[in-house]
């Protein structure tokens, strides 16, 4: 089995939502910010309209949302955003030191242990915030639950290059939201935090910056893909499942397979492109439709479908 790669092509864009492409980082502007989590896109848009002179990127992880956040930012030219998860794309979508500031506006708190590695005080979050802001960079945090805002200003402020510099009650807001506005007419508190970078920090980048070929010594028939349907991998050592579903073709020389991963629950569903070439030979990799971005479950997704198909 040979395994080959090959630089990945750039992708259009359309509108203001971006499909960025697997393994490299977003370009900045010289001021450039973001927020996580942006909801509907009421505060993303009117902040964009009312600071021009910054570029605003938007991460949200659900599709109705961007969409809904698209139709509001029409014509905008310093915003774009993203359909993705910032717990684990933050750090790779951003090189170290590249945005002036962060928001995050009334996340889930994630209540329990069992969801401890889902909330923004989890070390691979604040390590992936800690990377990509500039030093003298601001993480504002927003919400409307204490106990939460207080865990937040404990450990996040605890870290080694970020200091809580400010916590406030009810603060004065140049835009407020239709839930924060409804909140604070039922008389509940709002929190604010600002954390200021203090000094350089880095972390590991997960993602690949090259699409990967499997190359196999077999041709694939359909019984082959039959075998592969409903199989499943792991990689407990790197948080990594994979599973795969039905296969379809139209001519019986390519394939896609219907595939699921999961990076510490990071969860992306694509195709696998499966072609059988004149040599014998086929060859095994990310599908050039797919939005998905070559993880470590990704990788080993594509490696494990070529190593069953070639010993079936």
């Amino acid at each position: 089995m040979e395994i080959l790669s090959a630089t990945t092509n750039a992708r259009p864009q359309y509108g203001v939502i971006i499909y960025p492409e697997s393994g490299f980082f977003l370009p900045v502007k010289s001021h450039t910010e973001l927020e996580i989590g942006f909801g509907n896109g009421e505060f993303t848009v009117q902040y964009a309209k009312n600071h021009p002179e910054i570029f605003l990127y938007g991460i949200e992880i659900s599709q109705s949302c961007v969409l809904r956040c698209a139709r509001r930012a029409y014509g905008l030219e310093n915003l774009r955003i993203i359909n993705t998860d910032a717990r684990y794309m933050l750090k790779e979508l951003f090189c170290d030191e590249s945005l002036n500031k962060i928001i995050m506006q009334f996340p889930c708190p994630w209540s329990g242990s069992s969801n401890a590695h889902r909330r923004v005080t989890a070390k691979n979050f604040a390590d992936g915030l800690a990377a990509v802001l500039k030093i003298g960079g601001i993480f504002e945090f927003i919400s409307d639950d204490q106990e939460y805002s207080q865990e937040v200003k404990n450990v996040l402020g605890s870290h080694e290059a970020l200091n809580n510099i400010s916590f406030e009650i009810n603060p004065a807001r140049e835009i407020t939201t239709k839930y924060e506005r409804k909140w604070l007419e039922e008389g509940k508190n709002i929190y604010r935090l600002e954390f200021r970078k203090t000094k350089a920090f880095t972390t590991t980048r997960q993602v690949n910056t090259q699409e990967m070929h499997v190359k196999i010594k077999k041709s694939i028939t359909s019984q082959d893909l039959e075998k592969l349907r409903n199989t499943t991998g792991k990689n407990s050592e790197k948080k990594s499942f994979w599973k795969f579903g039905r296969s379809f073709t139209d001519n019986n020389n390519s394939w896609l397979v219907e595939t699921l991963t999961s990076d510490d629950e990071f969860e992306q569903k694509f195709y696998i492109n499966i072609s059988q070439k004149d040599d014998g030979f086929s060859l095994v990799r990310l599908d050039k439709t797919a939005d998905a971005f070559l993880t470590p479950s990704v990788i080993a997704a594509i490696t494990d479908a070529a190593n069953k198909l070639l010993h079936s």
